[in-house]
């Protein structure tokens, strides 16, 4: 792949890593990038937009190349970091022409970085592979502010939606913390039909498994994890996800076979005084790792014939919910009716083991509801 676009590492990370470490398995740029042929992620720095400032990347790798390397049968690349551009708007571009590179070969783009504009570029490889996606977004708060400014981490979320051509399929967004968030943009938000789950719904973590499951892209924002186990955020918060809960996320994206790329954002560096935060993104993404090697070939990789299959008649003559059950990840989909402009992909909506339940006690479950009002 070219080169234009980044910047080897530094002769810090070429040191002789211990054995059975991260640092001493990962394919490193070091003036030659990576051939990304056979390797199933790939890690890019992206830098605060100023010239030499790679803090942030750079901090995670201090404290994940030291971690041991698991049970895996995978290959992974560094990168390095990208070379920032002369304005925020051409590092969006940068950041599109690398993921969409990588996209190419199979490999799963996985961006670290500051600020909160860049994401917007992994969502316009998207566009230029002609792929309609699933996006989630973790965040404490719902970024639909004003789209017509130039990105940041108040509208992120609303360029996406309003950029053409039009690629989001559906967005489910986690964590948002109610109190953040005014009654407006949550009533544009189901509006929008967008799937929301504030920070408590998703306790037990479990609960939030299905909803990372439907995403090919998910955005994970700092801020939402609390402040004592993520320190280096705009804005201190005692409340939010905790440590081992975004880690629980991250493996759940990891496992995901539709997952294809994840970006780490809004990493404030200069509040990370002891690095716990660099630690944090360190383990999620060690965990990251560990779900994408434990990868099944379920859906979309798998013929329906292939799963179990169970049909529930609903009360009152309503019709009836078909699920699917994978007899190699035990995991659950709800089946939906195809509609125009709706691909393969987005036949199967994941639910969980409970809303089979929920349909079997006479109860519609509340995913059904969900689709049903995206007009499915």
């Amino acid at each position: 792949m070219g080169t234009d676009w980044l910047e080897s590492l530094s002769a810090e990370f070429a040191e002789a890593w211990p054995h059975e470490t991260l640092g001493a398995s990962i394919l490193q740029n070091h003036g030659e990038v990576p051939d990304l042929r056979g390797v199933s992620i790939a890690l890019i720095g992206v830098p605060e937009q100023r010239a030499g400032a790679h803090d942030v990347a750079d901090s995670v790798r201090r404290a994940l190349y030291p971690l041991f390397w698991g049970p895996w049968d995978l290959k992974i690349a560094d990168l390095g970091n990208l070379i920032p551009g002369r304005d925020r708007v051409d590092t969006i571009v940068a950041v599109e022409e690398l993921a969409f590179e990588v996209l190419q070969f199979g490999c799963i783009p996985v961006f670290l970085g500051a600020n909160s504009d860049w994401p917007l570029g992994v969502y316009r490889a998207f566009g230029r592979m002609e792929r309609t996606i699933n996006a989630c977004f973790v965040n404490n708060r719902i970024s639909l502010g004003d789209d017509h400014v130039l990105p940041d981490r108040s509208n992120l979320l609303a360029q996406m939606l309003t950029m053409k051509p039009f690629r989001l399929f559906h967005v489910s967004h986690l964590a948002h913390q109610s109190y953040f968030v005014a009654q407006s943009v949550l009533d544009l938000a189901q509006k929008m039909h967008l799937e929301i789950h504030r920070v408590g719904e998703m306790q037990p973590i479990q609960r939030s498994e299905p909803w990372i499951r439907n995403a090919d892209l998910v955005v994970a924002h700092n801020s939402a994890v609390r402040a004592a186990d993520a320190p280096a955020q705009h804005e201190s918060n005692p409340n939010g996800l905790t440590g081992e809960s975004f880690c629980a996320v991250l493996r759940y994206a990891g496992f995901s076979d539709k997952l294809n790329a994840l970006c780490l954002t809004d990493f404030v560096a200069g509040r990370d005084l002891d690095g716990q935060n660099a630690h944090l993104w360190a383990q999620g993404l060690w965990y990251f790792i560990d779900g994408a090697a434990g990868r099944v070939g379920d859906f979309p990789f798998r013929s329906k014939a292939e799963y179990l299959r169970f049909t529930v008649l609903l009360p009152d003559e309503e019709g009836e919910i078909v699920f699917y059950k994978s007899p190699w990840s035990q995991r659950w989909w709800m089946e939906v009716a195809n509609h125009p402009g709706m691909d393969a992909r987005h036949s199967l909506v994941p639910c969980s083991a409970d809303d089979y339940q929920t349909a079997q006690n006479g109860e519609i479950p509340a995913i059904w509801w969900t689709v049903v009002r995206r007009g499915i």
